[in-house]
């Protein structure tokens, strides 16, 4: 199981934060949701020391911002799951098992529309995971 830590831990950490990645994708529980799909939309933010990156000029001292993109849309476009909750999950497990520098992150999952019956901008999850 993941371990969790909130906010106020991160504090003082270096962060590099990918944000409104967009994707199509047909995650949700209903059959309607599967169907007609719906967007969905990321961001993440990394933790980890920035120090060497900020010092050598060198991408391979940070986390690349393409390959972090390509996990995401991997995952997200992927496996069809029922909750976001599971989606953003299988991210921060994405982004910390591959990348290796990064120490914590932080998934914001917004999804445009849910199986709600009035009018809504949509919904979203956040985790943070180390």
């Amino acid at each position: 199981m993941a371990e969790t830590m909130d906010s106020d831990q991160m504090q003082g950490m270096d962060a590099v934060r990918v944000q409104k990645m967009v994707f199509q994708a047909r995650h949700g529980c209903s059959p309607a949701e599967r169907e007609v799909g719906a967007t969905f939309t990321v961001d993440v933010d990394l933790f980890f020391d920035c120090s060497a990156a900020g010092l050598s000029d060198d991408l391979g001292d940070t986390a690349d911002v393409a390959e972090v993109y390509d996990i995401v849309q991997e995952v997200v476009t992927g496996t069809v799951r029922n909750l976001v909750e599971t989606v953003a999950e299988d991210i921060s497990q994405a982004l910390l098992q591959r990348l290796d520098i990064v120490e914590a992150v932080r998934v914001v999952l917004h999804k445009d529309r849910g199986p709600m019956a009035g009018p809504s901008a949509g919904y979203e999850v956040e985790i943070f995971r180390w």
